[in-house]
């Protein structure tokens, strides 16, 4: 299993770099993922490992403009949250997190109406590698363990949608090792190319959710898709 270095990396299908700009390179035809690698702020982990200590299930599915999907979060996510130390951690730099990556997304793709889905997970939603049925899919993980994709050249696509999409290193798998298999960084954003988007089809990235652990059993996971542009 591979995190790739914070580096300006570039190859035939992904580019990822440490500059919020390497979103744009999803437009390169040959280009399948793209990731800007990053840190989440102090504030930000400090908030969400409050909140998730004490709630079990967070499950928001929703659509709407980037300002009406702000309002449903600050609804559902806590203004504040009182530590075991009686100190008072707000919410105010995971909304301006969250509303900085959904006005990033909706400037790249002139995006009027978005569909937003924030989960907690303690269970590998999609376990197989697979392709997403979308034009274009926003990943970001604020806790746990991230999201897990391999490269086109070390993909065997055949595989796909069988139950070699889940084998490693056996005849016939989706691929030839787990060296090959990638893992996002918590807070790195990356942009998905999936099977509707123009010109990409039997080419979207192929991904998985990865198996929660012992020492990580619980991961926050958003996801962005384009549903109307203007």
């Amino acid at each position: 299993m591979n995190v790739i270095s914070p580096l300006t990396t570039i190859a035939d299908d992904w580019a990822i770099e440490q500059d919020a700009s390497v979103l744009a390179r999803i437009y390169d035809d040959a280009v399948s993922i793209a990731i800007w690698q990053r840190h989440l702020q102090q504030e930000v982990q400090a908030y969400l490992n409050e909140l998730l200590c004490k709630s079990n299930t967070i499950a928001l599915k929703l659509s709407g403009s980037p300002e009406q999907l702000m309002e449903e979060i600050q609804r559902v996510f806590p203004s504040a949250l009182i530590s075991e130390q009686s100190s008072c951690i707000s919410a105010a730099a995971f909304y301006a997190d969250v509303h900085q990556v959904l006005e990033m997304f909706t400037c790249l793709f002139d995006a009027k109406i978005l569909g937003l889905r924030i989960n907690t997970l303690e269970h590998a939603m999609c376990p197989r590698f697979h392709t997403d049925n979308v034009a274009i899919r926003l990943i970001t993980s604020y806790y746990g363990i991230a999201t897990e994709w391999l490269s086109d050249q070390l993909a065997d696509r055949s595989a796909l949608a069988t139950v070699r999409a889940s084998q490693i290193g056996t005849p016939g798998a989706i691929t030839a090792s787990e060296h090959h298999i990638q893992r996002m960084g918590i807070g790195d954003v990356a942009l998905f190319k999936g099977e509707l988007w123009a010109g990409n089809e039997g080419h979207g990235i192929i991904h998985r959710s990865p198996v929660p652990t012992i020492e990580q059993p619980k991961r926050l996971v958003l996801t962005c898709d384009l549903i109307e542009h203007a």
